[in-house]
């Protein structure tokens, strides 16, 4: 269905695909875009173009435009799932045709920067033309296929506002801000944000930017493109959890490359899974932020006396701090989704016990008790403090004055290959076990301490793994694992119990029940900790 949009022009009327395409410029290449974004309130969008901090940096007077984009697209989604976006965009009197790469970072790139590469052609309308699109340089990327199939899946109308500004001589920045709607179907969403495309100069400057409009209006840091909206207002999917992509640390990696590596690692975790979290339709979104910044922070505790900044020091443990305003609405999640709704899915058969109507009022007590956590969880995430300390902490990174500005001594140790190093903080973490000695504590205090223990075992292996062939990690995360996952489980439904316990208003017989219920699964669960924890400790490390 073609998407509804506000009354325009006859030129601007939803287009055909073009079947037998006039001449266009075919690029040479493809350019590298390199873009921070920032998506701020509706209300505060006309004050940034004129903020004194940015037009003492500019180089030139604010230029207005209003963009009209068509996306394209087959309607199984073909280019989506090949990682590109193919849009036609209305320039004044002029359209242009652009292939892009949704986003082409590598893991390596820096947290909050999105990496995509893009084609460009001049072409007479908004109808694609599909005879660009089979170049040798991007035939690749659309399959032929899906040729024709194309169609117009959705539209962007939106007012940009840019001005190119340049903190210092070696570096440019297009600050764009567009105010507007992308529409699909009848519905829409809204287009408030700001984009920060870097044209000269470092990565890091685009953080100083953005931390300067960020201290003159508050905003949050965005990982969604306008296609990647689009494509979300088209299918109605909430945006799901996203998985942690591989390290890749080599032999080769020095110290100082690893540290910033897996920081970026953290902090692009962190962001990706804050659609997910402020969607509210997965618990694993709110879950990932939490291991990401807990990863964060592990890493950081590893490599601070040879990085040695307060700095870095200080937003670490603000990343605490907000990790710890997450935690509340994660127990809850955790309650509902691990005990109360598997039960209630198997009441019928849990035993008379338990009455399914005094269950039912339980689980709504408990959704009722987990609201107040879950909105401070948001206002978390919301507060202009979290975008500060991401951007902050990220751009810290860049400057790399940690590296550049040590002494000699430290400077070497941060140059040497992480090899050297990885090795004996792995042994230092597997020692604290005590694994050659110890017993599984027959305590929940007990098992708890080795949990902990365990988790920050497994973080740091799983930095370093890289390091050392996969044939002999396999073994030792295969046997690490499962027992990693039965500890979790059993503190989580400890956690739970405790809540329940606490929960005011609920029937004690019900709570009773339920908690009962909770023991004999602990207890079947725990039958299976003494075997996952003898072959964990018969698996030999694989960084000995």
């Amino acid at each position: 269905m073609p998407p509804t949009i506000p009354p325009a022009s006859p030129s601007l009327s939803p287009p055909a695909v073009q079947g037998a395409p006039a001449p266009a410029t075919v690029p040479t290449a493809s350019v590298r875009e390199v873009e921070l974004k920032l998506h701020a309130f509706p209300a505060d969008l006309a004050r940034i173009a004129t903020l004194p901090a940015l037009l003492a940096l500019a180089d030139g007077p604010a230029v207005s435009q209003r963009l009209r984009t068509v996306y394209y697209d087959t309607p199984d989604l073909r280019l989506a799932a090949n990682g590109v976006a193919l849009r036609v965009r209305q320039e004044g009197d002029r359209y242009v045709q652009t292939l892009k790469t949704v986003n082409s970072a590598s893991p390596g790139d820096s947290a909050a920067v999105a990496v995509r590469r893009e084609w460009d052609w001049t072409v007479p309308g908004e109808a694609v033309d599909r005879g660009v699109l089979t170049d040798p340089g991007v035939a690749g990327l659309v399959p032929a296929a899906a040729l024709d199939a194309l169609d117009c899946l959705f539209v962007t109308d939106f007012q940009r506002t840019t001005l190119l500004v340049r903190p210092d001589p070696l570096t440019a920045v297009e600050v764009a801000v567009d105010d507007g709607r992308v529409y699909a179907g009848g519905r829409s969403l809204p287009i408030s944000e700001v984009e920060l495309e870097l044209k000269a100069g470092r990565v890091a400057n685009l953080f100083d930017l953005a931390l300067t409009l960020q201290a003159a209006v508050p905003m949050r840091i965005g990982t969604e493109s306008k296609a990647e909206a689009g494509l979300r207002l088209v299918t109605g999917r909430k945006p799901g959890p996203v998985e942690a992509e591989p390290l890749g640390l080599s032999p080769l990696t020095t110290v100082a490359e690893a540290y910033r590596h897996i920081l970026r690692h953290a902090l692009r975790q962190f962001l990706a899974n804050e659609a997910c979290a402020l969607a509210g339709g997965d618990v694993e979104g709110l879950h990932r932020m939490r291991i990401a910044l807990r990863r964060l922070r592990i890493a950081h505790r590893l490599f601070a006396p040879l990085v040695a900044a307060p700095d870095a020091d200080r937003l670490v443990a603000e990343s605490r701090a907000l990790a710890k305003r997450l935690g509340p609405a994660r127990g809850w999640d955790v309650l509902m989704s691990g005990t109360l709704e598997p039960l209630l899915a198997e009441s019928p058969s849990a035993g008379p016990s338990i009455d399914r109507a005094a269950l039912e009022r339980l689980a709504e007590l408990a959704r009722c008790a987990g609201a107040g956590p879950a909105r401070e969880a948001m206002a978390a995430i919301l507060a202009p403090g979290c975008t500060t300390t991401v951007l902050a902490l990220a751009g810290w990174l860049e400057h790399g004055r940690w590296l550049s500005d040590a002494d000699a001594g430290r400077r070497a140790a941060l140059n040497a290959p992480v090899s050297g190093l990885a090795g004996g903080w792995l042994s230092a973490k597997h020692g604290k076990l005590g694994i050659r000695t110890m017993k599984l504590p027959d305590d929940a205090k007990g098992r708890d301490k080795l949990r902990r223990r365990l988790r920050t075992l497994r973080y740091t292996a799983d930095f370093f793994r890289g390091l050392y062939p996969e044939s002999a990690a396999l073994p030792f995360f295969a046997a690490l694992d499962p027992l990693q996952a039965a500890l979790d489980a059993e503190q989580d439904a400890a956690t739970g119990a405790r809540m329940l316990a606490g929960l005011r208003g609920a029937d004690r017989a019900t709570v009773a029940a339920v908690a009962a219920w909770i023991d004999r699964r602990s207890d079947r669960r725990r039958k299976t900790l003494s075997e996952l924890w003898k072959r964990f400790r018969a698996t030999p490390p694989f960084w000995s």
